[in-house]
């Protein structure tokens, strides 16, 4: 009687269920979406398959998939070439340097972004969403910084910038204090117990933290789809960042899929290039569940990189010059895609028009339907119907990099005894319509048209010295904003970064801007 019973609710409630939405349908309206933020780290820009120029040996096919039921962008731009001021712009939805968050956080430094600062999570909580990020965080550890208090319901993953990716190397849960760790700490940091909400969990000795994430994830979808409102996820993993660290199971097929077009046995590439290969695998899982729950097609997912991919490390950023830390286009531009079916956009479309992952949080909010207070000041602004319609959302505007930069040794060895041999730069780089400029901080400018350079090989600064002049100023301009406001961390010790902000007065802008800069600042 009692599965009779349960039957016949379980029938009302279909009933209902597609009522209301024939109900919304007839209104023109449609149910808010449930939004995913797929944040990779280091992600190279060929590391991907959907990329026009993916490279032969990686195998993503379940990533694809979505890339090519949406909008793929081409020339998609994070604020930072670097995790943590990244990901600060990202959710802040402004440059990283106005509330002094321009370098990465240290472990156990006791620091954070700025408590007063509103996140995007903020806004979509306040909205009714229920929020959750699962994976790397690297935006503050302790009290008013943890992902608790910045406006996420769910948390589940590391306070930290990185993490070992077998278990059997994460330090035991019920002995686990981080309390007396000094800052930057790094085997005590990237060894961590997983931790939800603000408990440190046991995980087992036989996991890969990509699938334990994404574990988490899962649990997150189903106790979502037990209320009533939509949700918003950052799903942050940290692939394929450094330590190289891959399943033997993973390598192995990987080998065998691509056969003579896998990476060389024993590389580092060939590690990177499986690590992706799990990180594919398990979003299908995540795509799967959003099935089962009927949640698919209500789910806008964005999928992008914090920064450009680690060269060194295995990452592959061709046709483009440079790597995570430049200011060339390899250190922040971005494979990305979105992919909503209940949107308008056309599936299969490829996006050439610049985008900044400052848009974010407005596009998000109104999506979403969601107020921004007024006296939150963005940096962004709301893309969707450029988005929707592929137009272009940046015509004749300014997406710009800056990133303090310390020179240090070729061997690689970073301590005071050697540091304080070499200068401080400003790398920056901005980017108008197809235009490119750059500077590595000591005042010489370079121009590049991107149509047809996209690699930033053929310097046309002397053809278009106005142009020069114009976007060199817009990045001007911004500086006096912040200048004169010394950043609130300085990463880890070992690096003296702080030392040397002091030695060289940074942030120097005279050297870098040279005569615009002095001239503006005299007046």
């Amino acid at each position: 009687m009692k599965q009779i019973i349960n039957r016949i609710w379980t029938v009302l409630l279909a009933f209902v269920c597609v009522a209301s939405s024939v109900s919304a349908v007839e209104k023109g309206k449609s149910p808010r979406p449930n939004i995913l933020l797929i944040v990779m780290d280091d992600l190279g820009y060929a590391d991907v398959g959907f990329m026009p120029n993916a490279a032969k040996d990686i195998y993503t096919p379940n990533i694809d998939k979505l890339a090519e039921g949406g909008t793929i962008f081409t020339s998609a731009y994070v604020t930072h070439p670097y995790c943590g001021p990244s990901r600060t712009g990202l959710m802040t939805g402004r440059m990283p340097h106005v509330f002094g968050a321009q370098f990465n956080l240290a472990a156990f430094s006791g620091y954070g972004v700025a408590s007063g600062e509103l996140f995007m999570s903020d806004v979509l909580q306040s909205a009714g969403y229920h929020t959750g990020i699962v994976g790397k965080w690297h935006l503050g550890e302790e009290g008013e910084f943890h992902p608790n208090e910045r406006g996420f319901d769910y948390f589940y993953g590391f306070l930290g910038g990185g993490h070992e990716y077998h278990s059997r190397t994460w330090l035991p849960a019920k002995t686990y204090n981080p309390e007396g760790y000094q800052p930057g700490a790094y085997g005590m940091d990237y060894n961590r117990p997983m931790m939800k909400n603000k408990t440190y969990l046991e995980t087992g000795k036989d996991k890969y933290v990509t699938d334990v994430l994404t574990d988490a994830t899962l649990e997150f979808i189903d106790e979502s789809s037990e209320k009533e409102e939509p949700f918003f996820l950052y799903l942050s993993y940290n692939a394929p960042h450094t330590p190289l660290q891959a399943k033997q199971s993973d390598i192995a097929e990987i080998q065998q899929k691509l056969g003579k077009d896998a990476a060389q046995k024993g590389s580092k590439r060939l590690t990177y290039t499986a690590m992706m290969y799990n990180v594919d695998y398990n979003i299908q899982r995540i795509v799967e569940k959003l099935e089962e729950k009927g949640e698919l097609e209500n789910t806008m997912i964005v999928f992008i990189s914090d920064n450009g991919g680690k060269t060194p490390a295995g990452a592959n950023n061709q046709p483009l010059k440079g790597r995570k830390g430049d200011a060339y286009e390899g250190g922040f531009r971005v494979p990305m895609f979105v992919y909503y079916p209940n949107s308008k956009m056309k599936k299969g479309d490829v996006n050439t028009h610049n985008f900044s992952a400052l848009d974010f949080f407005p596009t998000f909010a109104a999506v979403a339907g969601a107020d921004i207070p007024k006296d939150k000041i963005l940096d962004g602004k709301n893309v969707w119907k450029s988005i929707e319609n592929n137009t272009d959302p940046r015509k004749d505007e300014s997406v710009y990099v800056l990133r303090h930069y310390f020179r240090i040794p070729r061997n690689g060895n970073v301590n005071p005894s050697n540091i304080q041999k070499f200068n401080d730069l400003n790398k920056v780089g901005v980017v108008r319509n197809n235009f490119k400029l750059y500077s590595n901080g000591d005042g010489e400018w370079k121009l590049f048209d991107l149509s047809t350079d996209i690699g930033e090989t053929k310097n046309i600064a002397a053809k278009h010295p106005e142009l020069v002049k114009d976007m060199k100023a817009t990045v001007n301009e911004w500086t006096y904003t912040w200048e004169d406001k010394r950043p609130e961390f300085f990463d880890a010790p070992h690096y003296n970064f702080e030392a040397n902000w002091n030695k060289f007065n940074m942030p120097n802008f005279e050297k870098t801007f040279g005569e615009m800069h002095l001239d503006k600042k005299s007046k």
